[in-house]
């Protein structure tokens, strides 16, 4: 079952993103913790992005690997909109990944 947040495409222009914290790097997903306030918050405390095709980008705006990814790390997570609700929640539909800095 999935919560829409928004229904847009998974296009870079469109969709949603938050910012949060990784609390885990498993090599194909980052399971993260929602910034206070944001609304996918208030769906999970705790979600795992699975990052297939999503572009990863470092602080410097370039191009990088999800080892680059550690924990602890601040990134922005832009996405088509769709939280599985499930616990932890499930987000499939990421397509770029930006560690802030």
């Amino acid at each position: 079952m999935f919560a829409v947040l928004s229904g847009c495409s998974s296009s870079e222009n469109k969709g949603s993103s938050f910012v949060a914290t990784v609390l885990e790097n498993n090599g194909n997903s980052l399971l993260v913790e929602p910034r206070e306030g944001s609304d996918e918050l208030r769906s999970a405390d705790k979600i795992v992005v699975y990052v297939k095709d999503a572009k990863l980008i470092g602080e410097d705006s370039k191009e990088i690997n999800m080892e680059d990814i550690t924990v602890g790390t601040q990134v922005e997570i832009s996405y088509d909109g769709a939280i599985a609700e499930s616990y932890p929640a499930q987000i499939r539909g990421c397509y770029k990944i930006k560690v802030l800095g």
